[in-house]
């Protein structure tokens, strides 16, 4: 696939390595633990040989943590230099999972920064509901969680910043806004978001309340259909056809949160957290406009990037369209600011 490099699932099993799926790779991965040298198996091999991560340099560690009531995939990236410059949370969105991520995390590596990702619940290889979430303070829970393991280790050195596609921007928005609401430090020092989620398009179906409370009455789960979110035809096709870990339903559990969770931002107080943003002006997954005048409000809006060809999934954008927030990265990584964070 051009730029992206995902295997085709039958190349995969024509080199003997199993397919990753959600029922057995989860059982072949090892408790995370950075102290110990990376554990590879085949079925670990296969993961990372799909999603292109065998190809980054440096050193990978994947496993599994237990956090409240998940079993969450984790995965840490460290670069292989002497002086690792700081580490980025990057954090995937709703229906998607940290192993299509390949192509930011190769661009952090090469900046120097260290990357720790996970699944979110019912998503990739970590457990719970598919695409299912009973209350968005449960992301907040593993978040923190992970963090709680993850603090004290070398390789992961602060400073610790944000990246979050769409919900992954949702769930570093809610943390720093409920911390400085606290007057405490959030755990990130800075966030990028991309495309984030604060409310869905209003094209979304389950604007509509009276469908969405008769829908969510006789159905738990309604089938997914694939949105055009990119430009990127191979990226999609691998989406639409060829993923094995895409999952092919939502949950009305995971709107009936969202909308629940949307109603408790909007009462939230304005902080001085600085956050960068980048959105794609052809976006029909969220309520773009809407978006970032919420975050001019909320947060001290450093930088804003309008790619004008953009659509939403942007990590994996075609390459000429993503050109600019290729060219972002660097900027939002190496920036320098005093903290100055509440109003």
């Amino acid at each position: 696939m051009a730029n992206i490099p995902f295997m085709h699932p039958m190349m995969l099993q024509s080199t003997q390595l199993p397919v990753p799926d959600r029922n057995n790779t989860p059982e072949a991965l090892p408790i995370f633990d950075l102290e110990k040298m990376p554990v590879v198996n085949s079925a670990v091999e296969g993961y990372r040989r799909l999603y292109g991560l065998d190809h980054l340099s440096g050193t990978h560690w994947q496993g599994y943590l237990n956090i409240t009531k998940f079993k969450i995939h984790v995965q840490v990236f460290q670069p292989d230099v002497e002086k690792i410059k700081g580490t980025v949370w990057l954090i995937h969105g709703y229906l998607e999972h940290s192993g299509i991520y390949q192509p930011i995390i190769k661009e952090l590596l090469e900046q120097d920064f260290s990357v720790i990702t996970y699944d979110l619940p019912g998503h990739g290889l970590s457990d719970g509901t598919v695409a299912g979430i009973a209350n968005f303070d449960d992301y907040q829970d593993v978040l923190l969680g992970i963090r709680q393991v993850v603090e004290p280790v070398r390789q992961l050195p602060k400073p610790w910043l944000g990246i979050g596609q769409s919900t992954g921007g949702a769930i570093l928005m809610h943390h720093i806004l409920d911390y400085a609401e606290q007057r405490r430090d959030p755990m990130v020092d800075r966030v990028l978001l991309l495309s984030p989620l604060v409310r869905p398009a209003k094209s979304a179906w389950w604007h509509n309340s009276i469908g969405l409370g008769i829908v969510s009455r006789i159905k738990r789960q309604v089938p997914r259909h694939f949105r055009r979110n990119n430009h990127n035809p191979e990226f999609l096709r691998f989406v639409r056809l060829q993923d094995p870990l895409q999952p092919r339903t939502m949950s009305m559990d995971w709107i009936l949160a969202m909308a629940k969770w949307m109603v408790q931002m909007e009462q939230r107080p304005a902080c001085r957290i600085p956050v960068w943003l980048a959105q794609g002006a052809l976006d029909q997954t969220v309520d773009w406009q809407y978006n970032i005048e919420y975050i001019r409000k909320k947060f001290r809006l450093q930088t804003s990037l309008i790619l004008e060809e953009g659509s939403h999934q942007l990590i994996n954008e075609r390459a000429d369209i993503r050109a600019a927030l290729t060219g972002l990265i660097p900027a939002f990584l190496h920036a320098q600011y005093k903290r100055q964070y509440y109003q």
